[in-house]
This record gives C-alpha cells, structure tokens and sequence, in this order.
C-alpha cells in the first residue's frame, strides 16, 4: 500500500466499510485490504477510537447532499476533488455526469480495479471523467486542472466536493483554490467541504492525528485549514 495521502485514502475506506448502515456507502468493501485495515486499525488506537464513526457520518451527510443536488439539477455534474476510493456515483439511483480528479497512481490503479468491478457486476457501469494533479500545492497545477474543469463543466451547475483534502494543503493553495472556484461554478451549484478550525490545533485529538500522519503516513507538513464539514450552494 502506498504511503502518504494515498493511504489516508485507503484508511477512510475501511471506516466506510466497517459502518455501511451509517455511511450508506454499500461498495466500500470492494476497495479494502488488509494492509490497510491494519492500518486503520492502528489509526483508531493511535488518534481516536471513535474516528470511524466520525467519517462514516461525513461520508452519509456529503452523499445525502448529492443526491439532493441531483433531484434538483437535473442537467448537474457532480466533481470529487481528492476522491480517493469513495463511490458516490454508484451511490446514487440514476447515473450523474462525474468527474473524479486524484493523484495519478491513484487514478490509474482506480481505474483498473472499477474495469473488473464492473465486468463482473459488482459495480453498475458509470460513465466517469477521471483528472489526474500532482500536487494542489503548486498554483500552475490548479490553473490546469481547473481549466479543464471549466471546460466539461460549461454552463451546467456543478456539485464540488473537497472532502477531507483541505488540511493538507497550504493556506496560500486553499485560496487559490477558492479563487478557481469561484470563477468555475455557477448560480445554483454546490461547495462541499471539511476541514479544521485553527483553534483545533491545540487539541490533543489533533495532535495524535498530527504525530500518526507523520509516521503512520509518512507526512510532515499537516497544516490545518477553517472550517467544519459544510455544503454551501453558490448564488
């Protein structure tokens, strides 16, 4: 399994998969290892027993907004940016245009597993655009993928999802981010997100979190970004 973020993608998986009546995520199964749920495991002892709950709530309040957005835009599109190996367009009843945008290994190795999920019917057949970035750190990437992103978007309202990705990037890139956002999306469409308060960095939860990001991930730079998880619909 890889390290980094990757495996944090891995991790917030199995938690999907361990409460499925509470994530309402019914494919998570079919993306967990035992590697990584070793390390979800240890994720648990090390930050906070109650952390799978934490994020199968997320997952359940993030999908119940899509599939609010879908029933109210009929012609939306749905872009999950950081979409790891959540499901949300198997999710949802009838098929929504997506866009799924991710590291490139990521995407690749996502790719290959949904060809056999799907041959052999364990997922229904969607039809996802997939985006690769390398690093939502660097400004030029942002323009990049956000131009392309402006492209198959046009003028059709959009439901944007940043779900757990915020904290790992800088307060600059966060900005930049928004920026591109703003310039993106429509009146109608939706942001979702979550992230931390500042203030949170005093916590102890925060720092277990912080100290297992270093050696459970491998990451040194955990910068914590505002905000709790949200949905805000642009006007």
């Amino acid at each position: 399994m890889l390290p980094g973020v990757d495996a944090s993608a891995h991790v917030v998986n199995c938690f999907r998969a361990k409460y499925t009546n509470i994530s309402l995520d019914n494919f998570a199964h079919l993306w967990v290892s035992k590697p990584a749920e070793k390390l979800a495991n240890r994720y648990l002892k090390e930050v906070g027993e109650s952390e799978d709950i934490a994020h199968c709530l997320r997952h359940r309040f993030f999908l119940e907004r899509l599939r609010e957005f879908h029933i109210q835009a009929t012609n939306g599109v749905f872009i999950n940016i950081g979409a790891g190996f959540t499901n949300y367009p198997y999710l949802i009843n009838t098929p929504i245009a997506s866009c799924e945008v991710d590291k490139p290994n990521l995407i690749k190795s996502k790719q290959q597993r949904i060809q056999k999920l799907q041959s052999s019917q364990q997922l229904p057949e969607r039809d996802i655009l997939f985006l690769c970035t390398t690093d939502l750190n660097n400004s030029s990437e942002n323009k990049k993928l956000f131009d392309s992103l402006s492209q198959w978007i046009g003028s059709r309202q959009s439901f944007i999802l940043m779900e757990g990705l915020l904290y790992w990037l800088s307060q600059d890139s966060v900005n930049s981010l928004f920026k591109h956002l703003q310039q993106t999306q429509i009146a109608g469409s939706l942001l979702a997100l979550n992230a931390f308060k500042p203030s949170e960095t005093y916590k102890a939860m925060f720092q277990r979190l912080r100290k297992f990001s270093e050696k459970g991930y491998g990451i040194g730079n955990f910068p914590p970004i505002h905000s709790a998880k949200h949905s805000t619909r642009i006007s």
